[in-house]
């Protein structure tokens, strides 16, 4: 069997509904490779179990987990009182209680070993794979690892890519959007699946996966709340 290329979008602690995506709609098999977009903490109900799913994958050269901007709060609050304060305004405590802990400083070395060994993108023939988002303002789009785990827009300029794709996650987006960014220089894929039963963000709530052999979208509901 031809091995699939998936990638996932932001997980945020909502295990169930990872294991839901992967091996109910996906149909994952042990010759498939998964990369996860970033921010698979804070947020969810369920963030120690989701990162060891992750990180048994990676250690088994199954996976590959981008850095989103909650891994990067995570670390920078590990000596920074003041990121930590910023962490805690962004849904720190979901993972805090995972760990039953307090303070970074006290989750596991090896968890954190995994958060530091996150690369800010990957690059493939046909695509970038990044949580936030390339600086195309800038003449070095990677430059600014800033705005790879921050960075916000619709804008693509191809031909400072290599002329391939960037897929990003970082911003929810309805999964019409979604759909609609399949066959566009940028690819959305946080179907914002923390956000699902929100009454503020009604139109939210699906976790989504794409096959970059086939360009086909995947997706489930929450199933963590």
């Amino acid at each position: 069997m031809e091995r699939r290329n998936i990638v996932v979008g932001d997980v945020h602690g909502c295990y169930y509904t990872l294991k839901t995506l992967l091996f109910d709609v996906v149909k994952i098999s042990s010759d498939d490779f998964i990369y996860f977009l970033g921010d698979l903490i804070d947020r969810g109900p369920r963030v120690k179990p989701t990162l060891d799913f992750v990180i048994d994958l990676w250690q088994k050269k199954k996976a590959v987990a981008i850095r989103g901007n909650h891994e990067e709060m995570l670390l920078n609050s590990l000596s920074d009182p003041v990121a930590l304060i910023n962490w805690e305004y962004n849904g720190c405590q979901t993972t805090l209680d995972s760990f039953n802990v307090s303070h970074p400083r006290d989750i596991p070395q090896g968890y954190i070993f995994f958060f530091e060994s996150m690369p800010f993108y990957v690059e493939l023939e046909k695509y970038i794979l990044v949580h936030g988002d390339l600086d195309f303002d800038s003449e070095d789009p990677f430059k600014n690892t800033q705005y790879l785990v921050w960075g916000r827009s619709r804008k693509a300029i191809p031909h400072k890519v290599g002329m391939r794709k960037v897929v990003v996650g970082h911003t929810p987006m309805p999964l019409n959007e979604i759909i609609n960014s399949l066959n566009q220089w940028k690819i959305f894929l946080d179907g914002g699946c923390v956000y699902a039963r929100s009454i503020y963000k009604q139109n939210l709530g699906h976790l989504c996966a794409l096959d970059l052999n086939t360009n086909e979208l995947y997706y489930t509901y929450c199933r963590d709340f």
